[in-house]
């Protein structure tokens, strides 16, 4: 019952990120069946392509963040999940800083260390409702004796804070009930953390919030 509750919020989550593009392309369209002034029309063709590249966009991320993006053994790039991040941010409150970095080739994640770095960034730009920046790190590291790529994630913005019940998510042993649909991916990213003995910090500041993690690097 907890990985159904955990999959149905996840599944809302995923709603309310694409109800607004999708209700914009459903406006767009009434437009054009309604409207013949040529500059309403040419308005509305940009709201549709506009509404369009969002939803196309959020979805490419949740995909990625969410399901089982490429198949089995299909590896994704850091060079795709900077894009897919990039993209998702572009129209919402957070601007994405992750610079690529000279020892790229050898900071390459598996799909569950992929996944994990995407909810944390997806979590940091739900902090920061005034508009902000979402900046990661990544770098080789070594934990009990195992090569490991420390991650962070960290957003700085006005009055930057977790949401409801968000903290409280990264418990793993935390009762699913008490989940939403915004504290669920700080759930899932748990989840995915503890498969392999991770566990995720998280480090409120000032006007900024704080989250690392050590991660399996791509065989």
């Amino acid at each position: 019952m907890p990985d159904l509750i955990l999959l149905s919020l996840l599944c809302s989550k995923l709603c309310h990120d694409l109800v607004g593009p999708v209700s914009a392309i459903g406006n767009g369209v009434e437009i054009l069946e309604d409207e013949d002034d040529p500059e309403m029309r040419k308005q509305a063709v940009a709201l549709l392509a506009h509404s369009a590249e969002l939803a196309a966009n959020r979805l490419k991320f949740m995909r990625l963040a969410f399901g089982a993006a490429g198949g089995e053994g299909v590896a994704i790039s850091l060079t795709e999940t900077r894009r897919t991040a990039a993209d998702f941010l572009a129209d919402g409150r957070g601007e994405l800083s992750w610079p690529i970095s000279s020892d790229e080739e050898n900071l390459a994640l598996d799909k569950t260390g992929i996944k994990i770095l995407l909810n944390l960034i997806l979590i940091a730009n739900d902090t920061i409702p005034r508009g902000g920046v979402v900046r990661v790190d990544l770098k080789r590291g070594e934990s009990g004796g195992r090569a490991m790529i420390q991650a962070t994630v960290r957003s700085e913005g006005p009055g930057a804070r977790l949401g409801e019940g968000v903290e409280a998510a990264f418990d793993a042993a935390g009762a699913s009930d008490d989940l939403n649909p915004k504290s669920a991916p700080a759930r899932l990213a748990t989840n995915l953390a503890a498969s392999f003995g991770g566990d995720i910090s998280v480090m409120p500041r000032v006007d900024a919030v704080e989250f690392s993690v050590d991660m399996l690097p791509a065989r």
